[in-house]
């Protein structure tokens, strides 16, 4: 996909051992296209992602952080949060996530109906991302619209 996403946490994030809570990454889960081809979205080979991807080191974590660190994946690596995700100690994790998505990427036909519409497509937890501007714009076709700013490239004002 051509998407990153960069994740930043709002207060400092302690190691695992040290009773901390970020994401961990699976090492070149993003360019393994047979994973969900052939397993589907709960198949077997998700608990087996260590040996999939590299042995131990096959699943990384980048903690601790500290505020103003940050961590950057591509849109299909697989990510987590480990037992106890969103939480530091006993305290709430907070955290921003920042996407950026390819300008001239598209709308799939059945994203409107995700989940949180009745479909069975996308993630809910997604929802809240494009839930008020997805219906403004036609599936399958570059689309401007202002609450989905184009950053790159620049335009200019002239245009």
């Amino acid at each position: 996909s051509h998407m990153v996403t960069f994740w930043i946490p709002l207060q400092n994030i302690p190691s695992e051992k040290e009773g901390g809570s970020g994401l961990c990454f699976v090492d070149q889960s993003h360019v393994d296209i047979a994973l969900p081809y052939w397993n589907g979205a709960d198949g077997d080979e998700y608990t087996r992602l260590d040996e999939r991807y590299g042995g131990d080191d096959g699943v990384k974590s980048y903690m601790p952080l500290n505020v103003g660190d940050i961590t950057a994946h591509s849109g299909w690596t697989l990510h987590y949060a480990p037992p106890g995700g969103g939480m530091v100690g006993d305290e709430v994790r907070y955290a921003i996530a920042v996407t950026y998505v390819d300008g001239r990427a598209e709308i799939r036909d059945d994203v409107a109906s995700s989940l949180s519409y009745g479909g069975e497509k996308g993630d809910d937890e997604d929802n809240w991302s494009y839930k008020d501007w997805i219906h403004d714009v036609k599936p399958r076709t570059q689309f401007s619209h202002d609450l989905v700013p184009i950053v790159y490239p620049p335009i200019s004002l002239s245009e």
